[in-house]
């Protein structure tokens, strides 16, 4: 299952907005190189998280009122115009034959899914249905989005707080007691402290069960990770070993960027796992991965390739990740980036740029329309320099020449001028030469 379209109306800053995503296999003129990964760019509450929120809400649409989601603040509320009564989030998906029989892909390859979130004083509540195409799609037609273990539908969410559960105080029971799979799956989209399911919880079942999907665990593991990073499956007093620049450290005493990434990934192949088939590879695998802040706690080494590496090591999978960082974006392509855009009436809109930043260095990004930063300069020295303009621009050449100094980097800008560089011959008590005469 990928998603092919997206609508959104009323939902937070949203007042009305589309997205057309890329996904593997899309027929278009000119394809990115990575054509699975789509990335969300903005300021701070523009809605890129919504829109990660929204595609969750839509495309688990039939599953969603009764998998312990409680929906808050969903509708856009604003003071200068009237409070939205009901916000309506549409998608259409294209399907696999990991989602649906054969016999029925053949007459619904494209489906649509729309969720309503509707308002009643301070309480907002779900209501689910499809929307397209006519004739209705048959009975029954999402009934394996109610199975747990069933590899349809498959759409995995990751928020920016993530952080991985302690083997000790996970409870698998627990957590299925206050979210069904399916939410849980995202609900860390929606949710702070959701937590991650550590590796050394399934990884070790796999080893003695099934040594083939093993073994194909461990090698995406050690192909998604960077090349100072290396994951051979060594298991050592109940935690895996990742080796960091030759050095072999425990997941639990890895750095926090470490730990963010390992843990998310880990995750993912978690749940690819919980209902792939027995046979065949996890990397044939299909669906929607969403993953808020991609960047969270990585070095900018790291940052310039992490998106290349995830989209290569998972092909089959379709991505959408938010950043803030100009290296992540500064990897992709035009076709691959979306930007949310305020429009000045508290509203944002999603929009997607002509303008070139791929192979751009991250002060070319930042200063493109995609950040649309006036400078990269610290506010304090702009100011600085702009009060050492304002005085040289009135005759001060001490100001002048010490505006110059820290353009030129020069961390201090005090240059101490030479008296003759400030009033020229009279400071030698000599008149000045006029033009043309003789020493």
């Amino acid at each position: 299952m990928y998603i092919q379209s997206l609508k959104i109306k009323n939902l937070r800053c949203f007042e009305e907005t589309e997205l057309t995503f890329q996904y593997p296999g899309r027929e278009q003129e000119t394809p990115p190189p990575l054509s699975n990964v789509n990335l969300l760019l903005g300021n701070n509450g523009t809605g890129k998280t919504t829109v990660l929120r929204a595609i969750a809400l839509a495309t688990l649409a039939p599953v969603m009122p009764y998998s312990g989601f409680v929906p808050y603040r969903l509708v856009r509320s604003t003071n200068s115009l009237p409070v939205a009564t009901k916000a309506e989030i549409k998608v259409k998906l294209l399907l696999h034959e990991q989602d649906v029989e054969k016999r029925i892909l053949k007459k619904f390859p494209l489906v649509a899914l729309g969720m309503e979130v509707n308002r009643k004083g301070d309480y907002e509540s779900l209501k689910a249905g499809g929307y397209w195409p006519a004739p209705p799609i048959p009975s029954g037609f999402w009934e394996q989005m109610y199975e747990d273990n069933s590899p349809a539908f498959l759409i995995v969410g990751y928020g920016a707080t993530r952080r991985v559960e302690d083997f000790e105080r996970l409870d698998p029971s627990a957590r299925r007691k206050s979210r069904l799979l399916r939410y849980d799956r995202v609900a860390g989209l929606f949710e702070s402290h959701v937590s991650l399911i550590p590796l050394n919880v399934w990884l070790p079942q796999f080893q003695q069960k099934s040594a083939a999907r093993y073994k194909q665990v461990v090698k995406l593991i050690n192909d998604l990770l960077p090349e100072s990073a290396a994951f051979a499956g060594e298991f050592e007093q109940g935690e895996y070993l990742f080796e960091v620049n030759g050095a072999k450290i425990p997941f639990a005493a890895l750095s926090d960027g470490y730990r963010a990434y390992i843990g998310w990934i880990a995750d993912l192949l978690y749940h690819i796992c919980l209902g792939a088939q027995s046979v065949g590879k996890l990397t044939d695998n299909r669906g929607i991965v969403m993953v808020d802040e991609v960047d969270l706690h990585l070095h900018p080494e790291w940052q310039r390739s992490v998106i290349s590496r995830i989209s290569e090591a998972l092909p089959n999978m379709q991505f959408v990740f938010t950043t803030h960082s100009p290296l992540v974006a500064g990897s992709l392509h035009r076709e691959n980036i979306f930007v949310m855009e305020p429009t000045g009436d508290g509203a944002s809109v999603v929009k997607q740029y002509d303008e070139r930043i791929y192979g751009l260095n991250s002060e070319q990004v930042l200063l493109s329309s995609y950040f649309s930063l006036a400078t990269t300069r610290a506010k304090p020295f702009v100011d600085e320099l702009k009060s050492l303009s304002v005085k040289a621009g009135q005759g001060d050449l001490k100001a002048a020449l010490a505006f110059m100094e820290k353009m030129a980097g020069n961390e201090n800008g005090t240059a101490t001028v030479p008296a003759k560089a400030v009033t020229g011959r009279k400071a030698a008590g000599r008149k000045p030469r006029k033009a043309g005469s003789k020493k």
